[in-house]
């Protein structure tokens, strides 16, 4: 990715992690995302599902998320108003996305993905993991926002631990293609 000219507009992305893992893959991938996103001048939000987990969706408030009575919701769904941009992450759970992560996406409705660029990661113990991606996909099709062609699909040999024993994405060329990822979700938000 470049460095934005001071008269490119900056992008708020909005990264949902859809794992609970305490120090998984998918987290380390996210962080990573984030802090590429806020080296290039965007704001990076990043709502991991652990630490900020949304209760099951109430399809009463599926025509308007904003009104649900849960804090966290109205927070998310604020979240997703404000973003120009998405992140999904998810690991690969029985060859698709995680339950957290479709139950984020079922607290909100069309209104916060509409015509917003989309890029996907997803995690698992082999390139077979891009079919969380081809379900996320779908999903997001559903919620007329607009998938970038461009996606990443990590492999546990794509990480390694930092001197602090915290998991970290360190393969250079999966590092690119995230780098990739991100500027493509950023342009596209752009137009």
């Amino acid at each position: 990715m470049t460095h934005p000219s001071a008269a490119a507009r900056s992008a708020e992305v909005l990264i949902v992690c859809g794992s609970v893992r305490p120090d998984g893959h998918t987290r380390a991938l996210t962080r990573y995302a984030a802090a590429r996103l806020h080296d290039e001048g965007h704001r990076a939000m990043l709502w991991n599902l652990a630490e900020r987990p949304l209760p099951i969706a109430d399809p009463a408030y599926h025509r308007d998320p904003a009104a649900n009575p849960d804090p966290a919701v109205r927070q998310f769904v604020a979240a997703a108003r404000r973003a120009d941009a998405f992140l999904l992450a998810s690991p690969v759970y029985h060859n698709s996305y995680s339950g957290v992560l479709k139950n984020a996406l079922d607290c909100v409705s069309m209104a916060e993905f509409a015509d917003k660029s989309v890029g996907l990661l997803a995690h698992g113990p082999r390139l077979t993991a891009v079919q969380a991606c081809d379900h996320l996909r779908i999903v997001v099709r559903g919620l007329y926002g607009t998938c970038v062609p461009e996606q990443a699909v990590t492999t546990p040999e794509d990480y390694d631990r930092d001197d602090h024993g915290e998991c970290r994405l360190s393969a250079p060329a999966m590092r690119a293609r995230v780098d990739d990822l991100a500027a493509a979700v950023v342009k596209a938000a752009r137009r």
